[in-house]
């Protein structure tokens, strides 16, 4: 845990916009990589049209996307029909017109959500310690 030791708000802020915030959350994202992508398969691989989406999803390595999301895992390339895998996970996600929503990636986060706050937690914590506030 953080040592706390303050002497104003300013002080405060100062040391805490001294942390290397990319650094730490690219450290962060990685981490919850496996936990993520484990959980992600097991859900997706409840579904049994989905034997090629499954096992497409990977671990893509840290990106940031437009919106400022960061990706780490996410089904990849196309099934034998030329449909993409990443497609069938949407359809599964949020339905069509024809399918009602069956929502895997939303039950995937919410098994593993406290288990990545902890590491996150643990990661914040590292880097903190260094701080005197």
């Amino acid at each position: 845990m953080a040592r706390i030791k303050s002497t104003g708000f300013d002080d405060v802020i100062k040391e805490l916009t001294s942390l290397d915030i990319d650094k730490m959350t690219d450290e962060m994202v990685k981490a919850a990589e496996p936990v993520m992508l484990e959980s992600l398969r097991g859900h997706a691989s409840k579904h049994k049209e989905t034997g090629a989406m499954v096992s497409s999803i990977k671990s893509t390595g840290v990106k940031q996307n437009k919106l400022g999301k960061y990706l780490v895992v996410r089904p990849t390339g196309r099934d034998k029909n030329g449909v993409r895998n990443m497609e069938k996970m949407a359809y599964l996600e949020y339905g069509t017109y024809k399918q009602k929503a069956t929502p895997v990636v939303t039950p995937a986060v919410k098994d593993v959500e406290s288990r990545i706050e902890k590491q996150y937690q643990d990661i914040f914590d590292k880097y903190t310690k260094k701080v005197t506030i």
